[in-house]
């Protein structure tokens, strides 16, 4: 009962439009029978009438005349009759996909917000336990610093979550984003810079190329770029490569790892909201990372691509970004 009740909560306006549209088709088909009633009896007048009034020829040319104009009103009718019950149809398939649509974002709304919550609270209990024993005094003052870098890592890794929900919230609503022409070089370079404070131990490889200057958002490539490296961080083998060139229009970012990667036909599903690879595949967070991500790089007129030889054989993710006018046209 319980169910019932959230479900017409939920789709009240579904329910009355289609409510609406339900009694829609028997007042047309009551119309059209009416009309074509009301058609049928004026003809039987004005042939009575004709009847009465003439004669011979004069009579069989205004029965045929009638017969003509009576038959054209009929087929007009049921003209207008199969095309608002062609109408009633187009509206109902409508109805029932926005209905669809709409419970799948619903669906997926739900999951991302179980997810983000569960993801949430991992950091937030790791920066609550440290806070605790920091105040009790059970950690050695020897140890302050390092578990300090841990706690600095944590928030730096709620930081990285709000940031992925915020452009999630922000690919869903369509938002544009804020293009600039960026030195390809000092953009990767920021990027990293930025993230070997939380992670310094990463090894990761970046030897930059000619200086190109690309067409991006910033932030949105930072997001694209971090997910990426999360996941090579904790899935690519403890390395990782980072190899830049130009293609054609655009500049092509490579992010080579040597971990588990995934079975060759998984590429596509991998950018799938909520997906994870399974068994020796590519595990992606709360599996919105890579969705984002993709959204994100086709904001900005590029995009985001996987590869892989199969699982155990590493895995490259390749963003591409527009070049800027100047440079592809030169």
């Amino acid at each position: 009962m319980n169910r019932f009740r959230l479900f017409l909560k939920r789709n009240l306006d579904v329910i009355a439009f289609a409510a609406a549209l339900s009694s829609v088709g028997p007042l047309m088909a009551w119309w059209s029978i009416l009309v074509r009633r009301n058609i049928v009896s004026s003809d039987e007048l004005l042939r009575t009438s004709i009847a009465d009034n003439f004669e011979g020829t004069e009579r069989l040319t205004r029965i045929a005349a009638l017969d003509a104009a009576t038959q054209k009103q009929l087929f007009m009718i049921s003209g207008e009759s199969a095309l608002a019950g062609l109408l009633l149809c187009v509206l109902a398939v409508v109805l029932f996909m926005v209905a669809r649509k709409r419970q799948r974002e619903t669906q997926r709304l739900h999951s991302m917000l179980s997810l983000t919550t569960h993801q949430l609270k991992t950091p937030l209990a790791g920066v609550r336990a440290l806070l605790q024993s920091l105040g009790n005094g059970s950690i050695p003052a020897e140890l302050h610093g390092r578990f300090l870098n841990q706690g600095i890592a944590e928030c730096d890794r709620l930081e990285h979550m709000v940031e992925t929900t915020l452009a999630y919230q922000r690919t869903v609503a369509r938002g544009a984003t804020r293009p600039e022409v960026v030195p390809a070089r000092q953009l990767v370079g920021d990027i990293l810079e930025h993230r070997r404070a939380s992670f310094p131990d990463d090894v990761v490889r970046w030897e930059p190329t000619e200086q190109l200057s690309v067409t991006c958002d910033r932030d949105a490539v930072r997001v694209v770029l971090e997910n990426l490296l999360d996941n090579a961080r904790k899935y690519g083998g403890g390395q990782v490569d980072l190899v830049g060139q130009a293609k054609g229009p655009r500049w092509r970012l490579e992010v080579r790892d040597h971990g588990q990667g995934f079975p060759p036909g998984d590429a596509e599903r991998l950018f799938e909201p909520f997906e994870r690879g399974g068994g020796k595949g590519v595990a992606h967070g709360s599996g919105l990372g890579l969705y984002i991500s993709r959204q994100l790089a086709r904001g900005m007129h590029g995009e985001l691509t996987a590869k892989s030889d199969g699982p155990g054989q590493g895995s490259v993710f390749a963003l591409e970004l527009p070049l800027a006018r100047e440079v592809a046209r030169g």
